[in-house]
């Protein structure tokens, strides 16, 4: 069975790369730059959809501009991830990646700021020293629909010195009620629209010096919604497939149970085709475990006023084996100022009966 189920994907990522024009050698992980800053990023299975269960925070940007367009709370979310590798030809040990960032709901849509940074000194994951800066304002079109763009800089040295500056674009399509599922919704981006780095000296997946990371021009579109439900408990499925450069295919897949809306359990797939090709890629799925808390602030004069009273606290951690030698652990916060309104306005037309 497992002999099958490799000769099939072997078969796949040749037939795949068989339709490449142009050279392609990205950094292991290259195409995955964004998604390695936060616990809730390794979990979600790099959704344009929002994954399995709807999260919008500043991190979901990453896949998509379009996501934060309904949330209605100030979020300020943060993530910190630490990269061991235990044999590295070059006795490189320790790696790690950050993320923080705020969305601020306003009346003409919502603005989301993204940090992001990391150091990945790997041979087998060889991304060098990077840090930038994402900016994001989306949009609810209408009740179902929301659009977003987003706009990302980056520098990058260690390795040479390189920068980034490209654009994303991203819709969003909450489809509600569909057969057995619940909350089902549709996202699609195209991510990485400018340049990204081109001109560092790190180590491509093919064993030379890569041409650029990550893809330009990044399709990804992506389908999440609850297949079940009950007082107590509930699971969610999502399903993203990316083809970055029109030179890849990379599908990610991801489960999550809820627990009384307290605790989350996450794992999330990937299949990187030509990582897998050139014999790069780990195919063990990622962990995470996730809770969530409510704060009361009543005695707070300026909670008061900004109506922030009650807040919703998540705290999150995950686990991936991201290749033969390389284990991330990551950890995050993320803060939901207020509660969000979920009820209708009442219309009195004729006074108290």
């Amino acid at each position: 069975m497992k002999k099958n189920v490799k000769f099939a994907l072997v078969l796949a990522s040749a037939s795949f790369c068989a339709l490449n024009l142009f050279a392609y050698n990205p950094p292991a992980g290259g195409e995955n730059l964004f998604g390695i800053t936060g616990p809730s990023l390794f979990t979600t299975a790099s959704s344009a959809a929002g994954g399995a269960f709807f999260e919008a925070g500043p991190s979901s940007v990453a896949f998509n501009p379009a996501l934060p367009a309904f949330e209605q709370q100030n979020i300020l979310e943060a993530g910190f991830t630490g990269l061991h590798c235990s044999d590295d030809p070059d006795d490189k040990s320790f790696g790690a990646a950050f993320s923080a960032g705020l969305s601020v709901p306003t009346k003409w849509g919502v603005g989301t700021g993204q940090l992001f940074g990391g150091n990945l000194p790997f041979y087998e994951s060889q991304l060098g020293k990077f840090a930038g800066l994402k900016y994001v304002a989306s949009r609810d079109v209408s009740e179902k629909l929301a659009a977003g763009i987003g706009f990302s800089a980056g520098y990058l040295w260690g390795y040479d010195k390189d920068f980034l500056a490209a654009a994303d674009l991203g819709f969003m399509y909450w489809f509600g009620t569909a057969g057995v599922f619940k909350d089902l919704r549709f996202g699609a981006s195209l991510l990485n629209l400018g340049k990204t780095f081109t001109d560092a000296e790190v180590l491509g997946i093919k064993g030379k010096k890569a041409d650029s990371y990550p893809g330009i021009g990044t399709l990804r579109t992506g389908i999440a919604g609850t297949f079940y439900e009950s007082e107590n408990l509930s699971a969610a499925f999502s399903a993203d497939i990316a083809v970055p450069a029109v030179q890849n295919f990379i599908f990610d897949t991801g489960i999550q149970v809820k627990v009384m809306d307290f605790m989350t359990l996450s794992s999330s797939w990937e299949y990187n085709a030509q990582e897998y090709k050139e014999d790069c890629e780990n195919l063990m799925p990622s962990f995470g475990i996730s809770f969530k808390f409510l704060l009361n602030s009543k005695d707070s004069s300026f909670m008061k006023e900004n109506g922030w009273q009650q807040s919703e606290l998540t705290v999150s951690s995950a686990y991936k084996k991201m290749y033969d030698h390389i284990n991330a652990v990551s950890g995050g916060v993320k803060l939901e100022l207020g509660l969000k309104d979920t009820e209708a306005p009442e219309i009195q037309l004729f006074g108290n009966e």
